[in-house]
């Protein structure tokens, strides 16, 4: 019995053992695949034949009471795989950050920069230049084909984003400082510092009054240069002092009606702004002298600070520039509105004072609405009644279409589209 129970302890030992030695190459089978990264997993067996007699499943089955196995080493294992485990399912990767445009601080940085340049004498005064460059005389310049892929509206107003600028002004209070003028929308050309902007922009300025251009990220560029203008067209060409700005590709073409396009621009001291439509028809315009304007119908959204807006494609090029809007009221009138407010940033007490600037291109640049500096308002005095304001049934929005952009560029767009309206295919 004694020689029994030893050897049922031995026997009892070496199943441990053999457990314990199946356990450790067990784990490290699984480290050696975890180190490979493969999906995989096995198990450690040893094949009978080449087993220990301890470890065999003939001397495993039941203990011998006249037999003492010597102890023994295990040999090495072989893998057996199982079926491959599956994949662990990978983190969502959450989409990227939008950006939170904070319209009062933008505006107030890019305003002391712009003070600070006006005065180090800086900024070019354009109302000193700009008659030379009226004409309509185009330059010649070398621009970017349009890209061939379609892209989704994000992609549009990612890759058009950076090429986008807010076009500002100051001009001398008369008591050694400087007061604010307004604001328009301008973009890329080249990446020279040719920005394109409306030529109306640059009316009615104050004198001195002097410009700057911001980027999205506040970075400011003062005005240096009027480069080309045409005055029908209501398109200018001007240099900011920079470099390497990304440009935006300029088509040659006119899109058809119900294209799809964007704007994105500044409207009303919201800056960057995007809003998509379609192209709603094509309109002529005579002025006074006889001259002949051609504007580009939008449903796309812009108000006043949109000036100089560009209008894209699904191919992220501009095909036209935010100049204008017509409102039509329920009295069957229209009423064209030019450029709007134009607030001044006054001695403190004297309040704000504003024009209405009238002319046939409305609601394109922006006059800042508050002067911060001011007390706050006196209560309104009582008006008489008055007679119903006509609602407003729509606003008609207009732009520059791109091949009047690219005659001023130098560049050689198709001809004008014809003045007779489109025979409908056959059927």
């Amino acid at each position: 019995m004694r020689d029994g129970g030893q050897s049922a302890g031995r026997w009892a030992a070496a199943t441990i053992a053999a457990a314990a030695a199946m356990g450790v190459i067990l784990a490290a089978g699984i480290a050696e695949q975890d180190q490979a990264s493969s999906p995989a997993v096995g198990i450690a067996v040893w094949d009978e034949a080449s087993a220990p007699t301890e470890f065999a499943p003939s001397v495993l089955s039941a203990p011998s009471a006249k037999t003492s196995p010597p102890a023994a080493t295990p040999p090495p294992a072989r893998m057996v795989p199982l079926a491959p485990a599956t994949p662990a399912t990978a983190p969502q990767t959450p989409g990227p950050h939008p950006w939170f445009v904070d319209d009062q601080d933008f505006y107030d940085r890019f305003l002391a920069r712009l003070t600070e340049l006006a005065a180090a004498g800086q900024c070019l005064a354009p109302k000193s230049v700009l008659a030379r460059h009226a004409g309509g005389k185009p330059v010649r310049l070398e621009l970017p084909p349009p890209a061939r892929r379609e892209l989704g509206p994000e992609e549009v107003y990612r890759l058009a984003l950076p090429s986008v600028l807010v076009l500002g002004s100051v001009y001398p209070d008369g008591e050694g400082g400087w007061a604010e003028g307004m604001y328009a929308t301008a973009w890329v050309l080249r990446h020279d510092g040719l920005l394109v902007t409306n030529w109306h922009v640059f009316e009615d300025l104050e004198d001195g009054e002097v410009f700057a251009a911001a980027d999205h990220q506040g970075r400011v560029y003062p005005l240096s240069e009027i480069v080309a203008g045409d005055p029908v067209a209501d398109v200018a060409i001007l240099r900011v002092a920079a470099r390497d700005l990304p440009p935006l590709p300029l088509a040659r073409d006119y899109p058809p009606v119900g294209s799809w396009v964007a704007v994105l621009g500044h409207p009303g001291d919201n800056f960057y702004v995007f809003t998509t439509g379609t192209v709603s028809r094509y309109s002529t315009h005579r002025r006074e002298d006889g001259q002949r304007e051609e504007w580009m119908g939008l449903t796309a959204e812009f108000a006043g600070g949109c000036s100089g807006s560009p209008v894209l494609d699904r191919r992220g090029a501009v095909v036209g520039m935010a100049t204008q809007t017509l409102t039509l009221q329920d009295d069957g009138g229209a009423a064209r509105r030019r450029a709007l407010l134009r607030p001044r940033a006054e001695r403190p007490g004297k309040g704000l004072s504003a024009r209405l600037l009238a002319g046939v291109r409305p609601l394109s640049v922006a006059r800042r609405q508050r002067d911060r500096n001011d007390p706050p308002p006196a209560p309104p005095m009582p008006m008489p009644p008055m007679l119903p304001i006509p609602t407003v049934q729509m606003v008609l929005r207009m732009a520059v279409p791109a091949p009047a952009i690219a005659r001023l560029a130098g560049t050689a767009p198709p001809a004008r589209p014809p003045a007779t309206p489109p025979t409908p295919p056959k059927k």
